[in-house]
């Protein structure tokens, strides 16, 4: 029978009970999202609504993610109701898609995160860079998983394209449980696994296995590019029969980068130790003396690659806080002149009112 310690309720997540103080609510986990609708374990799992006070309240990205604790009010003959959503230990996100400026909240409260990376077609280093930093903004740990070890001929080659990740790395077939026992290590119990990929990396397959069962649907992908629909449609919370947790998430094919640039130190701490050896302080690292990144990538000590994707990385965060800057000082400036205006009314407000004074004492 599952309790809510089956859910990941810990010691910390009672401090954030007790500190919300409303002992006529009862403390949930969010285990699906359905949009408007969430289904919750109480432990027992059942269907619930948020409150209309907590819409209004609530932005986007605080509205109830998968892995959430909530506060749900219990009621006869009424649907459980979410009052309140608790403090998140951490987010999964990634900027829109687009030119809304936001971050997008995919999965909270989240200890460890199985990268999928399928050794086809669909491989891309790159996009494990992107996993990596968002996850390492959020100090979650993570573990590649590169999957279809069964249709790869060149494994090696792709390994090596990844020895500067300094990142946990293993090499399965989720459809053929090759090194599924290893993959299985990782999970401990009351810890919550979140499995991020593109679409056909064989997440639903490895959830399946993990579960024991068929309980998320798979489908065939295009032989050509190793491109499938996306499968899952929805994200959830399945408790597995050795403990610990696991998230499904539809398939993601574009990462758009959150953060802020003081935050890719901890996914490049090899340029930036090598930046700190510099012989000038504001060294460009483009045609300087004494600069010890060009002195790394001469050497080798600093991969290239690497390196490039490291400018790129630092380039579409210094526009991300660029824009986040031009946006908030416009903020600013209306909020002050919202302010100016209002004082010019309260202040005519004023002067009719001595002036019709004036009128009544003549």
């Amino acid at each position: 029978m599952n309790t809510l310690d089956t859910f990941g309720w810990n010691n910390e997540r009672k401090q954030d009970w007790e500190a919300l103080e409303a002992p006529q609510f009862s403390p949930a986990r969010i285990i699906a999202d359905y949009g408007r609708q969430y289904k919750v374990a109480l432990p027992e799992e059942c269907i619930a609504q948020l409150s209309g006070a907590l819409t209004h309240k609530l932005t986007a990205n605080d509205m109830p993610k998968i892995g959430d604790w909530v506060a749900v009010e219990l009621a006869d003959n009424q649907p459980p109701i979410i009052q309140a959503v608790l403090p998140r230990s951490s987010e999964i996100v990634r900027g829109h898609v687009g030119r809304q400026l936001d971050k997008q909240v995919i999965a909270a409260n989240v200890d460890l995160a199985f990268i999928m990376q399928p050794l086809d077609h669909d491989f891309s280093p790159e996009r494990l860079e992107r996993y990596i930093f968002q996850l390492s903004s959020q100090n979650i740990r993570a573990v590649i998983l590169l999957n279809k070890a069964d249709k790869a001929r060149n494994i090696e080659e792709k390994k090596q394209q990844l020895k500067g990740l300094d990142t946990e790395l293993v090499v399965m077939s989720a459809l053929h449980d090759t090194d599924l026992s290893t993959v299985e290590s990782f999970i401990t119990p009351g810890k919550t696994i979140v499995i991020l990929g593109s679409s056909g990396a064989g997440k639903s397959t490895l959830t399946n296995k993990l579960i024991g069962q068929e309980r998320q649907a798979t489908q065939a992908i295009r032989e050509r590019d190793s491109k499938g629909r996306h499968t899952t449609v929805h994200r959830e919370l399945f408790v597995l029969p050795t403990g610990g947790m696991i998230i499904d998430t539809p398939g993601i094919r574009e990462l758009q980068l959150w953060g802020s640039v003081d935050d890719l130190e901890l996914s490049f701490p090899e340029i930036f130790e090598a930046a700190r050896h510099c012989h000038f302080r504001n060294c460009s690292h483009n045609s300087e003396a004494g600069c010890a990144i060009k002195a790394g990538l001469e050497n080798g000590t600093i991969d290239k690659k690497r390196y490039h994707v490291y400018c790129n990385f630092k380039q579409e965060l210094q526009k991300l806080e660029d824009r986040r800057g031009f946006i908030e000082k416009r903020r600013f400036e209306q909020t002050k002149e919202s302010a100016k205006r209002r004082q010019r009314r309260l202040l005519r407000n004023a002067e009719g009112r001595e002036r019709n004074d004036h009128r009544y004492e003549k």
